[in-house]
C-alpha cells in the first residue's frame, strides 16, 4: 500500500470519528437531538451504574436457637426490600464450640466474602477472630454479646446486643416496688454472661434501694456483684432480698419446668413469693410447673425478660407481673444499618446497645403498640415500614456500648 493511500485512509478515519461524536452530541445538525425517553441504550447504561454493588455477608451463630434464627430473618428481609443494597446472605449455625467460631471466620474469609456477623461463644475467641479478619480485610460485625473488655474490640467494624443487666435491672426495680423477699431465680445457663448479667441487673436494684442482701460469713455485705457470680445457696443476717433458689432452665421450656418443680418441692408453697425468669420459653415451663402444683399465680410475683407477643398476653391477663420488651429483631436491624452504612462509606454508631422496654400490668396499654415484634418478622418489618417504631439508630434509645476502645 502507497504511502499516500495510507495517510488518505488515516484521514478518512479521523473524520468519521469527528462526524460520529458531533451527531452523537447533537450538535451539527438541523434537527434537536430527541429527549431521553428513559427506553435507550444511554438508559439502559444508566440502571447498570445504578445497580448496587452484590455483597455476600457470612452470618455465624454460635449454636441452633429460634432467638438467632428470628434475627438473622430479620437482617436479611430488611436487605431484600431495600433497593439501594444486593446481598447475599450465608447463615452457618455451630455446635457451641469456640473452636467452631474461628473455624467459621476462617471460613468465610478463605471463600472471599465482604463482612462477617459473629454471634461468638466467648470473648476470648473473639478476640482472636477480630485479629485474623482485620488481617484480611474482612469486616468483623460482633451479634448479640458484649466483647468491649477485649484489647483488640475497638478494631470491630460494628457489635450490637442488648445490656441484658439492664433488663434485669427494671425487673428488679418492679420486684421491689411489690415487696418481693424471696425470689426463685431461673437463669438461661448458670454463669454465661448474659445470664449472669441479668441477675446482677435484678439484685442491683435492691442495691440501689438501699435494701439489704444479706451478710458474707466473715460479716461482710454480699454485693449485687458477688451474688450474680457466686450464687450462695444461704446468705446470713437478715438480708431484705434473698435468691432462695438458683436453677438453669437452658433457655428451654421443658428444663425451666423441671427447675421450677424442684423448686417447689424444696421449697413448698410459703418458702418464696417471687421468680425471676430470663427468657418467656422458661417461662412458660415455670407457669406450667405452678400449674401443675397447683399454684395461684395472683399468689406471687413473676417476672421475665424477652417481651415475645404471648407475654404482652400473660401481663394483661396476670399471669405473670411484668416481661421486658428485648427483640431478636431489633439485633437484626442495627446489624444491617451498620453494614449499610460501612459498605457505603458512611459514619455510623458502631458498638450500640439496643433499646429495651419494660411493661407491666398498669402500662401495657399504653406500650403495647410501640412495643417490637419478636416471633413474627413481617410483623416487625410492617412495623419498621409503617414508621411506628423507633428504628433509626442514630437515636437517642440505641446507646453507645462502653469499652470498645484502644488500651
Amino acid at each position: 500500500m502507497s504511502r499516500k493511500w495510507k495517510q488518505f485512509l488515516t484521514f478518512a478515519l479521523c473524520l468519521a470519528m469527528v462526524l460520529a461524536f458531533t451527531v452523537g452530541c447533537g450538535g451539527g445538525g438541523s434537527e434537536a437531538a430527541p429527549a431521553d425517553t428513559g427506553s435507550g441504550s444511554a438508559a439502559a447504561a444508566d440502571d447498570t451504574s445504578a445497580a448496587p454493588e452484590k455483597k455476600v455477608i457470612g452470618i455465624y451463630a454460635d449454636a441452633p436457637g429460634s432467638y438467632y434464627d428470628l434475627e438473622v430473618e430479620a437482617f436479611t428481609k430488611l436487605a431484600e426490600q431495600d433497593p439501594d443494597v444486593d446481598w447475599e446472605v450465608i447463615y452457618k449455625v455451630g455446635g457451641g464450640s469456640a473452636d467452631e467460631q474461628l473455624k467459621a471466620v476462617e471460613d468465610f474469609i478463605a471463600a472471599g466474602y465482604d463482612a462477617m456477623g459473629i454471634i461468638q461463644n466467648n470473648p476470648t475467641t473473639t478476640n482472636e477472630c477480630i485479629l485474623k479478619a482485620v488481617e484480611a480485610n474482612v469486616p468483623y460485625f460482633g451479634l448479640n454479646h458484649y466483647f468491649g473488655d477485649q484489647p483488640n474490640a475497638y478494631l470491630a467494624a460494628g457489635s450490637e446486643s442488648f445490656d441484658f443487666a439492664a433488663c434485669g435491672l427494671a425487673a428488679g426495680e418492679d420486684a421491689v416496688a411489690a415487696g418481693v423477699k424471696k425470689v426463685i431465680m431461673i437463669e438461661g445457663v448458670l454463669g454465661q454472661g448474659t445470664a449472669s448479667d441479668q441477675s446482677y441487673g435484678f439484685l442491683k436494684a435492691y442495691e440501689d434501694a438501699g435494701l439489704s442482701l444479706g451478710t458474707k460469713d466473715d460479716g461482710t455485705p454480699w454485693t449485687a456483684m458477688d451474688i450474680a457470680i457466686e450464687k450462695p445457696g444461704s446468705v446470713g443476717g437478715t438480708p431484705d432480698i434473698e435468691a432462695v433458689f438458683w436453677g438453669a432452665g437452658e433457655w428451654q421450656a421443658d428444663n425451666a419446668q423441671k427447675k421450677m418443680q424442684d423448686a417447689i418441692s424444696t421449697l413448698g408453697e410459703d418458702g418464696w413469693d417471687g421468680c425471676y425468669v430470663q427468657n418467656d420459653p422458661m417461662c412458660e415451663g415455670v407457669m406450667a410447673a405452678m400449674d401443675s402444683a397447683g399454684l395461684d399465680p395472683a399468689n406471687y410475683w413473676i417476672g421475665a425478660c424477652n417481651g415475645r407477643e404471648e407475654s404482652w398476653q400473660w401481663v394483661k391477663d396476670g399471669k405473670i407481673n411484668m416481661d421486658v420488651n428485648q427483640s431478636p429483631c431489633l439485633d437484626g436491624l442495627v446489624a444491617y444499618q451498620q453494614m449499610k452504612a460501612y459498605f457505603a462509606g458512611e459514619d455510623y454508631k458502631q458498638f450500640v446497645y439496643c433499646y429495651i422496654t419494660p411493661y407491666n400490668a398498669d402500662t401495657i396499654a399504653d406500650l403495647e403498640p410501640s412495643l417490637i415484634p419478636c416471633s413474627v418478622v413481617d410483623d416487625f418489618i410492617d412495623k419498621y415500614n409503617a414508621g411506628t417504631i423507633v428504628t433509626d439508630i442514630a437515636d437517642p434509645k440505641f446507646v453507645e456500648m462502653p469499652g470498645y476502645t484502644e488500651s
